[in-house]
């Protein structure tokens, strides 16, 4: 009877995480990461980081200046100096944390809120990443200016997102992946495969990141590591099968609560979490890319069109017989136009599109000052007139819309057989 009962004791305090020993070092890294991870995700350091991370910048890394408005890059020297603080801040509250605290024997439960903490954090950003590729709208289908810039001028980073946003199964492939990983992580029977999806996705992630200069480097590095910390803690069994080659007993999920009401909360937390990021969160995506992304409405006169017919003060230019003529007229976005000359020069223009009146108001974005006042006419459907004067020129312009689908990376479309390889 007493083995039984040593049993029955044991079964009924059992630690969340047996496998792990708290030694010293395991006691300090845990306060570490706690710290460092904590003072990362938390708004925390935001209502100081504004006043402290010039000083960090000038006098520990002397730097001067650092910009302090967001630009939409996680790899600014801002960034970096707060990583630094999180960094140093983490290592002394650790220590002090060590000291006073010399007889806690475990951290068990510290250890498991932490992780739950981290598997929401991580769900949270592998399903808003998974949503965002579904929909079509983290990558998109290459742009207008994308399909007329020359290859050797793209940067490595439009190199990686034409790449991925010209295939959009492979966009809502890698969409998926994120999101399953995501979904599989709010439930602690998956949370280990969960954290396994979203280790190999974001190091891929990571990696394209460090290779192609995407300035995510940072935030993606910080998802890697707390997946692997997820696997670390909670995929004992999956170590011992793939690393040990030894047989593993399945795990026992000891219960959060004992009371009655702290199981309802948790149950409609868990509802509530579940609704706002499968529900809520995808929801919003998706109005979002049906207002901004491919689906949303085309700017007036959308296309790239090419000159038919340029006259310039009653005089019929020659086509391309002036490297200041244009080549490419593209209109994008609304209010937005780019004129790429022969030369290859770029000129980004505001173009004002009043489609009542057939008007249109433009100016170069760099010189507001100078507004010049045009008529359009369509022609036809692919055939674009333009009038009226424009940087001290009177012009008649004859202009042709391009056929989107004339571009290879547009039509060559998928094969299930090919005799040779198509590698242009």
């Amino acid at each position: 009877m007493l083995p039984n009962c040593v049993i029955l004791i044991t079964m009924e305090n059992q630690l969340f995480y047996p496998h792990i020993h708290w030694n010293t070092t395991r006691k300090f890294l845990l306060r570490f990461v706690l710290v460092f991870f904590g003072l990362q995700i938390l708004p925390v350091l935001s209502f100081i980081g504004d006043d402290i991370y010039p000083i960090i910048s000038k006098t520990i890394f002397s730097i001067d200046k650092i910009s302090l408005e967001p630009t939409g890059s996680g790899d600014m020297y801002y960034n970096y100096m707060e990583l630094f603080l999180c960094f140093v801040l983490a290592i002394i509250a650790s220590l002090v944390w060590s000291l006073f605290n010399k007889k806690e024997k475990g951290y068990d439960t510290l250890l498991h809120y932490f992780l739950v903490f981290c598997r929401y954090y991580l769900a949270y950003s592998l399903i808003g990443y998974g949503y965002a590729k579904i929909f079509y709208g983290q990558f998109g289908a290459p742009g207008l200016e994308r399909l007329l810039q020359p290859y050797g001028d793209s940067s490595p980073m439009g190199i990686a997102w034409t790449f991925i946003g010209a295939s959009k199964p492979y966009t809502m492939f890698s969409g998926f992946a994120e999101l399953i990983g995501g979904v599989l992580l709010l439930f602690r029977t998956t949370a280990v495969l969960g954290a396994l999806i979203g280790f190999v996705v974001m190091f891929n992630v990571m990696v394209m990141n460090f290779c192609y200069d995407i300035p995510v480097k940072l935030y993606s590095t910080q998802l890697v590591v707390l997946s692997f910390i997820i696997m670390y803690c909670m995929g004992h069994n999956l170590k011992l099968v793939l690393i040990h080659n030894k047989p593993t007993e399945s795990v026992i999920f000891k219960p959060l609560f004992q009371k009655k009401w702290l199981k309802i909360s948790r149950v409609i937390f868990k509802i509530s979490v579940l609704f706002y990021l499968l529900g809520f969160d995808g929801y919003e995506q998706y109005q979002s890319i049906a207002e901004y992304g491919p689906d949303a409405p085309k700017a007036p006169l959308y296309g790239i069109y090419k000159p038919v017919q340029l006259i310039k003060n009653n005089d019929t230019l020659k086509l391309y017989s002036d490297s200041s003529e244009w080549k490419n007229l593209v209109i994008e976005y609304s209010g937005y136009a780019m004129v790429k000359q022969l030369n290859d020069r770029k000129i980004r223009l505001k173009f004002d599109v009043d489609t009542i009146k057939k008007s249109i108001i433009t100016y170069e974005e760099s010189d507001t000052l100078k507004k010049f006042n045009l008529t359009y006419k369509l022609l036809n459907d692919t055939t674009l007139q333009l009038n009226g004067v424009y940087k001290k020129d009177t012009i008649n312009y004859v202009l042709g819309k391009v056929n989107l689908k004339s571009f290879r990376l547009i039509n060559r479309g998928f094969h299930w057989v090919n005799e040779y390889p198509y590698n242009r």
